[in-house]
């Protein structure tokens, strides 16, 4: 845990967050330290929670939703009062909290009220870097700011055991001014020439490029979808997203907008059992199918999938859901 130069020690994150599976980076993610098997006990005490930026489902969905979610992060620098708070963690696309994109000018705001504060700014770009958003490499891009720090990791090894963490000379230079710091298995030259093809990739092949035009198709293609309303399309509440980080969140009635979790499960077990398509669920009431395919994924692929899911929502009006349990994913 570390402090400011002021002495403050605080960190931010945003509800539903998920940043890794270590006793560290659980604290700062309520999706875990908020789990029922903590009995209420998980969040560090050193830990403040935000309110997640949700278009759909949180109380700000208009044109001023980011000034007003990042609100709540100034509110949460402004009562550490003079020791201000030591780092303000986010995913650049919140995944395991809905596939939430962050709305129009939340980052900048939140990045002004930390940094003020004395902070540092993290963008947690495991799911979204990489190229995923397809318009550019990295999700914060989309935002138009600078973090301190960005984290990265599986999609740089494509299977091969590789991360990395970019930081800003300021915070590099201040960690070397620290106690040396060495890691036996802190990497290999078989990981890195994985990584250094990964890199070569995504350049050579169009993969950014791809997953631009096949997302931008796909999102399409699944809202058109959500408006054959009369039939099968109704419980089809929101489609969102970003690149190939595409979410669908399910409803029971769109006015309420009651989670339709049972429903979710069906569909991603349907789509895996008879159509071999693999997506999986997020989202705090387990009602989000999340598409998040290789870069590689084509026009054809989609149309593939749009096809196996508007079969599946027709197959289910006449379905049984009543034993249906969550899909673990």
């Amino acid at each position: 845990r570390g402090q400011n130069p002021r002495g403050g020690s605080r960190c931010l994150v945003v509800e539903h967050a998920y940043h890794g599976h270590t006793s560290a980076v659980i604290g700062l993610s309520p999706y875990k330290f908020d789990h029922r098997s903590f009995g209420g006990r998980g969040q560090p005490e050193w830990v403040t929670k935000c309110p997640a930026p949700d278009l759909f489902r949180g109380p700000h969905r208009g044109a001023d939703a980011g000034r007003r979610y990042a609100e709540a992060v100034a509110e949460a620098c402004a009562a550490e009062g003079e020791g201000g708070v030591c780092a303000f963690f986010i995913e650049s696309g919140m995944s395991v909290a809905g596939v939430l994109l962050p709305p129009a000018g939340y980052l900048a705001s939140c990045y002004e009220a930390v940094r003020a504060a004395g902070g540092v700014c993290v963008a947690d770009e495991v799911q979204t870097g990489l190229g995923r958003f397809g318009t550019c490499w990295w999700g914060f891009e989309q935002q138009g700011v600078v973090p301190d720090i960005v984290t990265m990791g599986k999609p740089m090894g494509n299977g091969m055991p590789l991360a990395a963490v970019v930081a800003t000379r300021r915070v590099s230079d201040a960690f070397a001014a620290g106690p040396e710091y060495f890691n036996t298995f802190g990497g290999n030259p078989v990981c890195a020439a994985a990584g250094l093809a990964v890199l070569e990739a995504i350049e050579r092949d169009g993969l950014r490029a791809n997953a631009a035009a096949t997302g931008q198709w796909l999102r399409a293609a699944l809202q058109a979808l959500r408006a054959e309303e009369a039939s099968h399309g109704a419980v089809v509440g929101d489609v969102r997203g970003a690149g190939l980080f595409i979410g669908v969140e399910f409803v029971r009635e769109r006015a309420s907008r009651e989670p339709a979790a049972a429903e979710t499960s069906w569909l991603c077990s349907r789509l895996k059992d008879e159509h071999r398509i693999l997506t999986s669920i997020d989202g705090p009431h387990d009602n989000v199918l999340v598409i998040k395919p290789p870069l590689c994924f084509s026009r054809s692929d989609a149309e593939q999938l749009v096809h196996a899911l508007r079969s599946e929502l027709v197959g289910m009006r006449g379905a049984d859901l009543a034993g249906v349990t969550a899909t673990p994913t």
